[in-house]
């Protein structure tokens, strides 16, 4: 886990989820120059974007959304940026 976002504008993971997955598309993953495949599994509570050297995986727990991220070498230089970026919009929303 790389950081938490505590639920502030919804109440239960669901809803934050449902929030999430209209916020979090591929076309908000490609602002940051990278092609990338978005799955959701509400059953799970998890938004996974993969791409190549790039995955970003959001957890819905009952209190707030966990970030993870694998940044392969030659984009690690921006994995700050992205993850601040998410953090902030989904500080923003959930």
């Amino acid at each position: 886990m790389d950081l938490k976002v505590p639920y502030s504008n919804v109440t239960t993971k669901d809803e934050a989820f449902d929030v999430a997955c209209a916020q979090i598309t591929e076309e908000y993953i490609a602002k940051f120059n990278v092609k990338a495949d978005v799955q959701t599994d509400k059953a799970a509570g998890t938004i996974v974007a993969k791409g190549k050297g790039f995955k970003l995986a959001l957890n819905f727990k009952d209190d707030g959304v966990e970030l993870s991220s694998e940044f392969g070498l030659l984009l690690r230089a921006f994995k700050g940026k992205v993850l601040e970026t998410v953090e902030r919009k989904l500080q923003k929303y959930v």
